[in-house]
C-alpha cells in the first residue's frame, strides 16, 4: 500500500511539475582567521553565530563584530514569519560584510594619503604611484582635462580625497533593508542584489517581472558582499552623491570619524524611493545601526 501511494505521488509530481525542495549542504571554511559560510539554513547559520557568541546584532566586546562572511542569505530565509527576528538576522549577516568593505576602502584611502604625502615632500611621484593614482581616478570616475602633469596630480589627489572614504555601515545596511525589503525581494533572493542595481540593454541578469520593455535587468552578484561592494563604489563615484562626499569630508576633518546620523540628511538624491532620507533615518535609529559605525571586525584566534 505504501509503495503504491509513493508511486502515485511520484507520478503526480511529474504531471504538475512540482519538485520537492532540497537544500545544498552547508559549506564552512576558514581562511586568514575569517569564517566563510555558504548554503546555510537559518538554523545552521545560528549555530555558526552561536560559536562566536554572536547572538544578537549588537557588537561583542570592544565594539567588535565576528568576521563571519555569509555568501548568500540563508536558503530558507523567506520562510521566516517573524518580522523582528528576520530584520535582526538580516542586520547580523550584513554588519561584518559592511565592516569588511570599509576596511578595503580605508586601505585605498591610506594609499592615496601616502601618495599625497610623497608628492608634497618631493613634488613628484614614481611611475608606480602615478599609475596607482590614474587607477583610482578611473575606478572612482574622476576625469580632468588638465595637461600639466603636476597640476593633474594635484587635482586628482584633491578630488579623490572626497571620493575615497568609508561609507557608514548604518547607511549600507539601512539602504539594503529599504531597497530589498529586508532581504525578501526577488533580486535579493535570486541574484544577491541588495540594492536593485540594474544592467541595461543586455540579456544577462535577472529579468524583472514588470516593465520588461524598459530594457533593464537586475544585476546578478556572486555574493552579498559583491553587491555591497558595488553599492559603495557607486556611493563614492556617482556625482549624485557629491553632497554626501562634502558632508563626509567635513565631518572626517572635524571629528575624525564618519557617522551615518551626521550625513544621512545629504542623501536626498540617492534613491527614487519616496521619503528616502526620512525612512533611512528612521530605520537606522530604530535598530540603532549607528552603533555599527564605530564597530570593527574581530578575526578568529
Amino acid at each position: 500500500m505504501i509503495k503504491k501511494i509513493s508511486y502515485i505521488f511520484f507520478i503526480f509530481t511529474i504531471i504538475i511539475g512540482y519538485t520537492i525542495p532540497s537544500y545544498a549542504k552547508i559549506k564552512i571554511s576558514t581562511f586568514g582567521n575569517i569564517t566563510y559560510v555558504e548554503n546555510a539554513t537559518i538554523e545552521e547559520l545560528e549555530e555558526v553565530f552561536k560559536k562566536h557568541k554572536y547572538r544578537r546584532f549588537r557588537a561583542l566586546d570592544n565594539d567588535s563584530y565576528p568576521a563571519i562572511f555569509v555568501k548568500t542569505l540563508p536558503i530558507d530565509f523567506e520562510t521566516v514569519s517573524t518580522q523582528k527576528y528576520r530584520n535582526e538576522l538580516f542586520i547580523r549577516i550584513l554588519a561584518p560584510l559592511a565592516l569588511k568593505i570599509n576596511e578595503e576602502i580605508s586601505n585605498e584611502r591610506q594609499t592615496l594619503l601616502r601618495i599625497e604625502s610623497d608628492f608634497l615632500k618631493n613634488q613628484s611621484l614614481s611611475d608606480n604611484q602615478i599609475k596607482k593614482l590614474d587607477f583610482f581616478a578611473k575606478k572612482y570616475d574622476y576625469h580632468t582635462k588638465e595637461k600639466d602633469p603636476q597640476n593633474k596630480i594635484r587635482l586628482q589627489i584633491k578630488n579623490l580625497k572626497y571620493r575615497i572614504n568609508t561609507v557608514p555601515p548604518s547607511i549600507i545596511i539601512a539602504a539594503a533593508a529599504m531597497e530589498s525589503n529586508w532581504g525578501t525581494s526577488r533580486p535579493a533572493r535570486l541574484a544577491n542584489n541588495l540594492y536593485k542595481e540594474k544592467v541595461w540593454f543586455t540579456t544577462e541578469g535577472l529579468e524583472p517581472l514588470e516593465n520588461k520593455e524598459d530594457g533593464y535587468r537586475f544585476k546578478i552578484f556572486n555574493s552579498l558582499i559583491d553587491s555591497i561592494r558595488s553599492f559603495t563604489l557607486t556611493f563614492n563615484s556617482n556625482i549624485n552623491f557629491e553632497p554626501v562626499w562634502t558632508a563626509r569630508y567635513d565631518m572626517d576633518k572635524r571629528i575624525g570619524a564618519i557617522l551615518g546620523e551626521n550625513i544621512a540628511y545629504s542623501l536626498s538624491n540617492a534613491s527614487n524611493l519616496p521619503n528616502y532620507v526620512g525612512i533611512l533615518d528612521y530605520t537606522t535609529a530604530f535598530y540603532d545601526l549607528f552603533a555599527i559605525d564605530i564597530g570593527n571586525l574581530k578575526r578568529g584566534e
